[in-house]
């Protein structure tokens, strides 16, 4: 039965498989090995109810050998965390987190909102991770900077571009799997690929091309954006990387030059246009030779 299931992993059957995965179980009930591969392909089809059903039982069925072959680690634990985050079920995450040895998510009740640091997250991933794997998809693929808030879950904090579906502060659900790197202060930090999104913030993006700024100055824009909630993003740099660069396996010779702006700095901003306009004036008092040549609504 394990060699159709992956016979129908490797022909992309997923109706198949989901079939087999129900009947290895009721063969092998106290195996954690199945019940850990079944949870998988539920995570695979986004099937969070079942993946944290299946992922629990793994939980329970964890033993020092298979400890051993995951180096000590319990990745149902992982599994589960993300499933029960997916649901908000946030009582059962942080028993997740716990079993996987984080234990400081177990300090407190209630939603997880930890200061994990900033992490990129990949939205609208365009490689599976895994067989039969749906991905979630509202627009073109961007990788774009989170506020980490748990093991699987973040808020942006750039300004994505329209063509994502995504907006400043949106919450996301994401895989814990790096999927590529990007650098942050000097250091190279993992991708990991969102699995979902939990909440849209509904924040307004805006573009502006402002003349004159010198980088100081565009600095100052955006911690004062920061201080009153809004976003800002420097899209005049963005780099459009194909797929394999993106995933850090670009060939040689092969490399993507950050777009460029001759004549204004172009801005990616997030917030309502009364907020907005009423910072670039507190921004702009006191600033000479900065023009602000226009604030479109993109949506």
């Amino acid at each position: 039965m394990w060699s159709e299931w992956k016979a129908a992993d490797e022909g992309g059957d997923a109706g198949l498989a989901a079939v087999l995965a129900s009947e290895l179980l009721e063969l092998t009930p106290k195996s954690y090995y199945s019940w850990f591969q079944a949870g998988l392909l539920s995570k695979a089809l986004g099937n969070w109810p079942e993946s944290l059903d299946r992922n629990t039982r793994a939980l329970k069925l964890f033993t020092p050998k298979d400890a051993e072959e995951f180096n000590g680690a319990n990745p149902a634990a992982w599994n589960m965390g993300i499933a029960s985050t997916a649901l908000g079920d946030w009582s059962t995450a942080r028993d997740a987190w716990g079993a996987y040895g984080l234990d400081k998510f177990q300090a407190e009740a209630g939603p997880i909102d930890v200061d994990c640091g900033m992490a990129p997250v990949r939205l609208n991933p365009d490689q599976p991770s895994l067989p039969h794997q749906v991905l979630f998809s509202v627009g073109k693929t961007e990788v774009v900077w989170c506020w980490r808030r748990s093991p699987a879950h973040a808020i942006i904090a750039s300004v994505p571009l329209p063509e994502s579906g995504h907006r400043f502060r949106d919450m996301v659900l994401h895989d814990g799997e790096p999927k590529g790197t990007r650098r942050l202060d000097g250091l190279q930090v993992s991708v990991f690929d969102e699995l979902g999104r939990l909440e849209e913030s509904g924040l307004p993006t805006w573009q502006a091309q402002i003349v004159g700024a010198t980088a100081a100055d565009i600095q100052a824009l955006s911690d004062l954006l920061g201080q009153r909630g809004l976003g800002l993003d420097d899209w005049s740099g963005i780099r459009l990387m194909c797929s394999k660069c993106s995933h850090d396996a670009r060939e040689d010779g092969h490399d993507h030059i950050p777009t460029t702006s001759e004549d204004a700095i172009r801005l990616g901003l997030a917030g309502h246009e009364a907020d907005l306009g009423g910072a670039i004036d507190a921004w702009l008092a006191g600033r000479h030779g900065i023009d602000v040549l226009n604030l479109d609504l993109l949506w």
